[in-house]
């Protein structure tokens, strides 16, 4: 369409807007606001993506309905989050105001447990609330004591942490005469489970109530209907939790009712569970077990959540299959124990003692667990789906760390999710899709040169490179030279903005060109690839002549690379530094990534972090670490003051939400265990350690001060280059470096260098040691400009 025809659509939408809703007494004067909205950004040329329709749809009614319910039931034990928020005492109380929604904006955080290779997660909220089902119901744990009732979630002080730094989430609350403490872990035994472990390690008898409560960390969820059969609890007639034995005491309790926390306080619990049908949805239950000095109690909980029938009524009434412990359970510490077989392989990271070793160990757990078999997900619960963008970014993580046979079973399943017109699909209007897929595919081939793959990708590779070059000269509404040859307007990641042409789709894609020549080549295809490589050339001219119009349009002393062409600097610029770092498109010296990166640090970071005012209204974790990779190639120390923040911004148990509330260090954003944020800080600790550069590595880039004088080890780490192992001691006030690189079968002489160690030295030599000097300022990156100035 040409400008006008845009125009007559545009007015003809708006007409037909205000017909409608003028039948639904909605004046002119609010309709002008609906109808000026997407003016914010790029006319859409196609409907909003269906896949976000249910997304949006939940959150919002789920949001209306924690409102309501929230200001009546003032009176109930409510998640932490909800707590805090409602709580005029509470730094995280959230006024409402006109607003009718009610969400968690301030403490999104949560933990998974889960199985490897399973597609199942539960969550854990920071007090030891396990949400086992999307969108489901909540099992809390509410301890007697002989002062009263503690609950978590109101609790003054409650300590959360991973048992020996694996998938096992400890939650421990005081009580008179030591401690109470809930561990939560997922086993398989006939189905996969997750395993509820209550302890007493306190000098006196407790009472512990495993309490099923009709919410989650996201808002209010749906229960109907509460039963028991034998010692199976089902909600909505689906198995649910498993009791060890029968309860000393039940109780359960309805929305009009009222909360079931008040039975049991007062000590009324029965011998039986009544008939519990709750209209509003708000059915609770309590199962209340006597825990001696030294007891443990323990329950299980089905992660699979069997499917509704078709009945008509409010829910199921019968269980067809009730789940039952045919064994005793095994213990937390025989679980913990397990995943110590389970990550001895891949690259093992031997780290001076404290916070940051931690994480890393913890979170090659967590990133295991985000592989879900076919699936990678960035995320166990908001965002437990695929996108092509985020699986990049795990699967390059995975492949850094050696887990190579779960990238394989996810890349093998792509061509399935490639339309017929070689688009890769994950979501409408994601035109970054095709480069990250292609990317993703290549970084796995260079890191394990696994030709067979290749071949075997080969047809969906062709076709998606032929997608791009058709793609992005396909018809546009505007004529505008920056926009010739660039990929279309898109919606592709939200920390962008609206819907606009954004420099990201395009890098993306032309490391997509230039990714698929060399995966083509492989395969076999020389024609095919050299076709590709025509294109990218061509792309890069379009590319670079938008990029120096926009830069021309913005009129400042440096050129900043904008989000996108019609852009201003906004925050959304950040996204442009990708074609510095993951993408290698431009090196970090470029004048226009040298101006971006400081365009971003003046601006949008308040101290080490990257505050992100677009979408997620908080620092940004995985932002954050993208200013420190390009500042990490640059050779600028400050990248290592994100990492340290990165690290001290985690939760007890070493997870990230999306964002974070920039005054209470809580989640505001997106998954509260984001696995983008997981891979990126993973890939950051290796890049400082060692990290791919044209015609070789660099090993120990740059050192934390504290870590100056201590051991250091890295064995089996995959790069570009082979197999590489090396470690770092100390000998009579010198480091003593050491080497062993097995090369793939094609790579030439490979430069080793270590800045961080001694700026002068390289070997062109597979394996050796060498003594270097002590360094004390932990050097910074050879041939490259000296580090910025602070």
């Amino acid at each position: 369409h040409g400008a006008g025809g845009a125009r007559s659509v545009t007015a003809l939408r708006t007409w037909a807007l205000r017909h409608a809703m003028g039948r639904l007494r909605i004046t002119d004067d609010i309709v002008r606001h609906l109808s000026t909205f997407q003016r914010l950004g790029e006319t859409l040329e196609v409907q909003l993506p269906g896949e976000l329709l249910p997304v949006g749809a939940r959150t919002v009614f789920r949001a209306v309905r924690t409102r309501a319910a929230a200001q009546l039931g003032v009176d109930w034990v409510w998640p932490h989050w909800l707590e805090r928020q409602l709580d005029p005492r509470s730094p995280a109380f959230t006024p409402r105001g006109h607003l009718p929604l009610l969400a968690n904006v301030t403490n999104r955080n949560w933990t998974m447990v889960g199985n490897l290779g399973s597609s199942r997660e539960a969550i854990v909220d920071p007090r030891g609330l396990l949400t086992p089902w999307f969108d489901g119901w909540s099992l809390d744990w509410w301890v007697g004591a002989a002062d009263g009732w503690h609950f978590p979630s109101r609790a003054a002080s409650v300590d959360q942490r991973l048992v020996e730094g694996r998938p096992v989430v400890e939650t421990t609350m005081p009580v008179p005469g030591g401690e109470a403490v809930e561990r939560l872990y997922a086993i398989r035994a006939e189905e996969e489970l997750v395993v509820v472990e209550v302890a007493n390690r306190s000098s006196a008898p407790l009472t512990v109530a495993l309490a099923v409560r009709p919410y989650n960390p996201e808002g209010l969820a749906v229960v109907e209907r509460i039963g028991v059969a034998g010692n199976t609890v089902t909600v909505d007639g689906r198995p649910a939790l498993l009791l060890p034995g029968r309860p000393e005491g039940l109780a359960g309790s309805t929305f009009e009712q009222g909360d079931v926390v008040e039975t049991v306080v007062a000590g009324r619990t029965g011998n039986a569970l009544p008939s519990l049908r709750c209209e509003v949805g708000l059915a609770q239950a309590a199962f209340v077990f006597p825990l001696g000095e030294g007891g443990v109690l323990r329950a299980a909980v089905p992660l699979m959540s069997s499917a509704r029938t078709r009945r008509r009524g409010l829910t199921r009434r019968r269980v067809e299959r009730a789940v039952r412990l045919s064994a005793p359970l095994p213990t937390s510490d025989t679980v913990a124990g397990g995943w110590r077989n389970a990550l001895g392989r891949g690259l093992r990271l031997e780290l001076p003692p404290g916070s940051l070793a931690d994480a890393v160990e913890a979170n090659r757990a967590f990133l295991l667990l985000f592989h879900d078999g076919d699936d990678v997900t960035p995320g166990p619960y908001t965002y437990h789906r695929f996108w092509f963008r985020d699986a990049a970014y795990l699967l390059a993580a995975m492949g850094r760390y050696g887990f190579h046979d779960e990238v394989t079973q996810v890349l093998r399943d792509y061509p399935r999710r490639q339309h017929h017109d070689g688009f890769f699909f994950s979501q409408r209007q994601e035109w970054d899709a095709n480069g990250a897929a292609l990317w993703a595919i290549a970084e796995h081939w260079r890191l394990t040169r696994d030709a067979d793959l290749v071949r075997e990708l080969a047809p969906a590779v062709a076709r998606g490179v032929q997608w791009i070059e058709k793609k992005r000269h396909s018809k546009r509404r505007r004529k505008d030279p920056a926009l010739d040859g660039l990929m279309p307007a898109s919606i592709s990641a939200e920390h962008l903005g609206p819907f606009d042409y954004y420099y990201w789709d395009n890098f993306w894609s032309l490391r997509g060109l230039l990714d698929g020549a060399e995966l083509l080549r492989v395969a076999g295809d020389e024609e095919a690839a050299a076709q590709a490589l025509q294109w990218a050339k061509a792309f890069r001219e379009d590319l670079d002549t938008s990029v120096a119009l926009a830069a021309e349009r913005l009129d400042l002393d440096t050129p900043v690379i904008p989000a996108g062409p019609r852009r201003r600097v906004d925050p959304a610029l950040i996204g442009s530094l990708v074609a510095c770092s993951p993408l290698g498109l431009l090196p970090p010296d470029d004048p226009a990534i040298h101006a971006t990166a400081e365009a971003v640090r003046r601006r949008f970071c308040f101290g080490p972090a990257f505050f992100q005012g677009i979408s997620h209204t908080g620092y940004g974790t995985y932002l954050t670490l993208q200013l420190a990779f390009v500042e990490l190639a640059a050779g600028d120390r400050r990248a290592l003051e994100r990492l340290q923040w990165m690290v001290e911004a985690a939760t007890p148990t070493f997870t990230w939400p999306e964002a974070i509330h920039p005054r209470l260090g809580g989640g505001c954003m997106g998954d509260g265990h984001h696995g983008w944020a997981a891979a990126d800080f993973l890939s950051l600790v290796r890049s400082l350690l060692v990290r791919e550069v044209e015609g070789g590595l660099v090993l120990c880039s740059m050192l934390p001060q504290e870590w100056h004088g201590k051991p250091l080890g890295v064995r089996d780490a995959p790069t570009h280059s082979g197999l590489l192992s090396f470690t770092v001691d100390g000998e009579e006030g010198r480091r003593v470096l050491s080497w062993q690189l097995e090369p793939h079968p094609d790579v030439g002489p490979v430069r080793i260098s270590a800045p961080g160690l001694d700026l002068t030295w390289s070997s062109s030599e597979p394996s050796g040691r060498v003594v270097l000097p002590q360094v004390a300022e932990g050097g910074g990156s050879p041939a490259r400009p000296a580090p910025l100035e602070s």
